[in-house]
């Protein structure tokens, strides 16, 4: 069969045949004659829909976040939904700090509010990271990844309603206990405690860096 072209899109799941003619029309399942449809143009579509499609802005609170293999959903949102940052969709029940010799546990000064990263950086220059699980898994996810300072687990708090709904779709709400942040507690001893979110009431309170609670990653776009 001769001068027939075919081109061949993969796009997802859904196979369609078009067989363009001044005439006639024919389905995927017909046959094509070396004769009748010489010259003609055959198009076959191929389209599968991905398990995680990709996502793009503006985004609002609560909204799924795909992109280039980064995956949230969003809890702050700025420059008309363009940018803001989101949280893991996964977590992990860990300790601030692993050492609980009182001779060594040190404040490390983290007393950035707002801003998880700058903390989490301070933390992952340390020789010592590795006495500090909650951090690292954190960055584990990618460099842009975080433990979130108190102001940003405070404000997934406050957005959880909208968050957990995108959760559930994957099995992994917040389990309404507490949740680590990497800000130290300056009020009262820094080097034994941290800041903590109590997810199902929202309130804030200390805990005990050597103590394992909830912890999500977060990260800005």
């Amino acid at each position: 069969m001769k001068n027939i072209y075919l081109l061949l899109t993969l796009v997802g799941v859904m196979l369609t045949s078009t067989i363009s003619d001044a005439s006639a029309q024919r389905t995927p399942s017909d046959t094509i004659s070396d004769h009748e449809y010489c010259d003609q143009h055959l198009t076959i579509n191929v389209t599968q829909p991905c398990a995680h499609q990709g996502t793009t802005a503006p985004y609002k609170v609560g909204d799924y976040y795909n992109e280039n293999g980064k995956q949230g959903v969003v809890f702050e949102v700025s420059d008309g939904g363009r940018h803001g940052k989101i949280v893991s969709l996964d977590e992990a029940y860990l300790q601030w700090c692993t050492d609980k010799q009182s001779d060594k546990v040190i404040a490390l000064g983290l007393t950035n509010k707002s801003d998880g990263k700058a903390n989490t950086d301070k933390v992952m220059q340390r020789y010592d990271k590795d006495q500090y699980p909650a951090f690292v898994w954190c960055r584990n996810k990618g460099a842009d990844w975080y433990l979130p300072a108190i102001n940003e687990v405070e404000a997934i708090c406050n957005n959880k309603s909208a968050i957990n709904s995108t959760l559930a779709k994957y099995g992994a709400q917040f389990k309404g206990d507490w949740y680590w942040s990497s800000t130290e507690y300056e009020d009262y001893k820094p080097e034994f405690c941290a800041w903590t979110v109590f997810m199902y009431r929202g309130y804030a309170s200390d805990g005990n860096k050597s103590l394992d609670y909830d912890v999500r990653a977060v990260s800005a776009f």
